[in-house]
């Protein structure tokens, strides 16, 4: 069963056509109108902590968990994997392939996504991972 939020918003913020359009003036309460949020609205200030909230609940149904001292730092309940979100990116750390399928799975099952195997990029930085050496070089080559 979906779980929806709720907010309020005062009548002023909204253009006057789309007070008529849906007949708002009639359905406010003083000077606000409340509305059920059924999706994500870009832009809102609630708009990262309602999809957080929701990708914790998916998520905790194939025993991924955010580490209780370490925001954004996520873990499985018995897998060895650990990912990192920032946004919409995730940087995942995995020990053996059907690790990182499961999660890649979990998240596919509600999520549109893309992978990128080679790492090379992440939050907007680019990786170079030398694994010989054990070490990853990190730069940002766009960036003045």
């Amino acid at each position: 069963m979906d779980r929806y939020e709720y907010m309020r918003m005062p009548l002023k913020l909204i253009p006057d056509e789309i007070i008529d359009l849906y007949q708002l003036r009639d359905k406010a309460k003083g000077e606000y109108v409340y509305m059920e949020i059924q999706k994500g609205m870009y832009g809102l200030p609630q708009a990262g902590i309602l999809a957080n909230t929701l990708l914790r609940e998916r998520l905790a149904t194939h025993g991924y968990h955010e580490l209780q001292h370490t925001p954004g730092l996520w873990t499985h309940e018995t897998r060895p994997i650990w990912f990192t979100l920032v946004v919409d990116d995730f940087g995942i750390k995995y020990v053996g392939k059907e690790n990182a399928d499961h999660l890649l799975a979990a998240l596919g099952d509600k999520y549109t996504i893309e992978t990128d195997w080679t790492g090379s990029l992440y939050v907007g930085i680019t990786l170079d991972w030398d694994y010989q050496q054990g070490h990853v070089d990190l730069s940002m080559p766009t960036y003045v």
